[in-house]
């Protein structure tokens, strides 16, 4: 899972996020997830909160966050359902 944060003013794009991603990293480096935050949250020493997001995980019933999951088949990231998180736990949905 990555989590990023977009520019002022910017829409996130699955299917350029997906082009991008896949021209410029290998097969085993693209993520799954892409998680969308408004801000992203530091430790006392200016390190990023990963526990919290990796205690999260994907599951849209508890991430208040814009979350998109990669659609090998479209070539495309597409929005996170709770349909979709069902059938990715029950591996209907291939990642």
């Amino acid at each position: 899972m990555a989590c990023i944060r977009l520019k002022e003013n910017c829409e996130f794009n699955g299917e350029n996020t997906y082009r991008h991603v896949h021209a410029h990293l290998p097969n085993y480096a693209r993520p799954h997830f892409i998680r969308i935050k408004s801000a992203i949250e530091l430790t006392a020493t200016f390190k990023y909160r990963k526990v919290q997001l990796m205690e999260e995980g994907f599951n849209p019933a508890v991430i208040k966050d814009c979350l998109y999951v990669l659609d090998e088949k479209e070539n495309t990231y597409v929005q996170m359902t709770q349909t979709l998180y069902n059938s990715i736990k029950t591996h209907h949905f291939r990642l």
